[in-house]
């Protein structure tokens, strides 16, 4: 994980009764022992955090987990218990979080005002199940969709023309907001090539 970028990751985190539960959450690497997280509230995830104060950060790519784990609950065959924890099986790597600051604050944005927790994590372990893992990072498929539009643009024509510019627009503010100076420089490129279809 490289600092100051937003990796798509899966928590996972035990509830009340000392079942798992997992929830799709991003998180932002400070440095290699620091995670920062920004949790709505009233979720499972947001409640066993402030309970146990530590969580697990699961770095995988398997579709399904991200699908499930986000319209319902994860079926337990999916976890291992490491220690006191629960982590993913099929999961690239994993490590243990432990809660070092956690405040609630009031944001607004284009949802409207809702109260989100800032947390703040000290890494304790990294377990890699696999030799190759690279965290999941939107601003690269951003940057390959982005691509994609461009090349087409030839062969589009009014409302497809008018979407695939919505599409751009959309993917440039989120490889702006996740990626790194290199994803930056890359969608700036692929914008200013874009600017020869105005």
């Amino acid at each position: 994980m490289k600092k100051g970028l937003l990796y798509e990751t899966i928590l996972t985190t035990r509830n009340d009764d000392g079942t798992p539960n997992a929830a799709p959450i991003g998180v932002i690497c400070k440095d290699n022992k620091e995670v920062v997280l920004y949790l709505h509230q009233g979720s499972c995830t947001v409640h066993n955090i402030k309970k146990n104060q530590s969580f697990i950060v699961n770095i995988l790519k398997d579709p399904m987990v991200f699908v499930e784990s986000t319209m319902g609950d994860l079926s337990e065959k999916y976890f291992e218990q490491y220690e006191n924890e629960f982590y993913i099986k099929n999961t690239d790597a994993f490590f243990l979080a432990n809660v070092t600051s956690l405040k609630d604050v009031e944001r607004e944005d284009n949802f409207g005002i809702s109260v989100i927790t800032v947390l703040r994590a000290e890494t304790s372990y990294i377990i890699k199940k696999k030799e190759c893992v690279e965290p999941l990072n939107r601003a690269i498929y951003g940057i390959i969709e982005g691509l994609v539009y461009l090349t087409r643009m030839e062969m589009v024509s009014g409302d497809m023309e008018k979407l695939y510019r919505h599409r751009m627009s959309e993917i440039s503010r989120i490889v702006n907001k996740v990626g790194g100076e290199e994803h930056k420089n890359a969608m700036k490129k692929i914008s200013e090539a874009f600017k020869k279809y105005d």
